[in-house]
């Protein structure tokens, strides 16, 4: 009894400890992530005070750099992160599949000084740290070198269907590359190494004295990611070798890149086309034909009433105004 009673206190106090560095992460943790900006001095010992969300944090806790290395799978280097407005969004996204699939933690950056702070620091205890929704992402364990190998060979099976698929798009990415971070979702968009990804370029946007010439230099060009055994995938490849100038293959190829952008928090290029497409395809799905046109909107019998009273004084007022002007 009595060691279940101090077990008792100590989870309590626990518990109490947590709470009061909430307190104190919550009054201070904006101060501490620009002393890590500015302090390089002291970057070190700030970055122990960080806390955040993760992949594995149940709602409303949190957990340090230390714990997170502390927990590492066995075989993993780095330490992964990805940023964004907010925990929900962060865990649909796609960037994290492969992470999950092999049980590494993600932490979720919600704040919007978090990216910025992160990027002054390039490890933490000897483990790199690692943007998740930027290209070239590496895990740097034994599956990795079989995963690439497979990759190698689904490139070359897609070769005709990637210049395809970048022939369509034209400048509005850098490259197309078989995915090695996608296990369920057919297409991903990722940014440079160096350039902003879509939480940054959402911040960079949202500021009053944004300079636009600094944004567009390192807003850099986008790279499309392909999971090479989606059926979504396969089957474009298949409509594009049967013709390659289809224009609903296009269209649909086009739609899947627009919503690839909104899936990674990027704008769409252009808003009124990708509203064109999808009106067109929800008619093809409710077999509608293409140049139905739009039905006038009835008019109901008390307006048909009052339109017919209306006309009716209309008249009696003109045959007034006539007998006036006969006398």
């Amino acid at each position: 009894e009595e060691e279940e009673e101090e077990e008792e206190e100590d989870d309590e106090d626990g518990e109490a400890a947590i709470k009061k560095y909430k307190d104190f992460s919550d009054a201070f943790g904006k101060t501490i992530k620009l002393g890590i900006i500015e302090d390089t001095k002291n970057r070190k010992k700030l970055a122990k005070l960080l806390r955040f969300e993760s992949t594995q944090t149940k709602d409303g806790e949190t957990v340090s750099l230390s714990r997170y290395v502390k927990r590492m799978k066995e075989g993993q280097k780095h330490i992964y992160y990805i940023a964004g407005e907010n925990k929900k969004d962060l865990e649909a996204s796609p960037f994290l599949e492969k992470l999950k699939k092999r049980g590494y933690e993600v932490l979720y950056m919600t704040d919007p000084i978090d990216e910025y702070a992160v990027q002054h620091m390039d490890e933490f205890e000897d483990h790199k740290l690692m943007n998740a929704s930027k290209e070239d992402l590496k895990f740097g364990d034994k599956e990795e070198k079989r995963e690439k190998k497979r990759r190698e060979k689904a490139k070359e099976n897609l070769k005709d269907f990637i210049d395809w698929y970048k022939k369509a798009l034209g400048d509005k990415v850098e490259k197309i590359i078989i995915s090695n971070r996608l296990t369920t979702s057919p297409m991903a968009i990722v940014t440079g190494t160096y350039g902003y990804t879509a939480n940054m370029e959402r911040l960079m946007k949202a500021q009053a004295l944004n300079d636009p010439s600094r944004y567009s230099f390192m807003a850099s060009k986008k790279t499309i990611e392909i999971n090479p055994y989606h059926p979504v995938i396969t089957t474009l490849n298949t409509k594009s070798q049967e013709d390659a100038e289809d224009s609903d293959t296009k269209e649909l190829a086009l739609m899947l890149y627009d919503s690839a952008l909104i899936q990674a928090g990027f704008d769409i290029d252009d808003q009124a086309a990708f509203n064109n497409r999808m009106i067109k395809f929800l008619k093809q799905g409710l077999n509608i034909d293409e140049n139905a046109q739009v039905a006038e909107e009835p008019e109901d019998e008390e307006e048909e009433e009052e339109a017919k009273e209306e006309g009716g004084e209309e008249g009696e007022d003109d045959e007034g105004e006539g007998k006036k002007e006969e006398l």
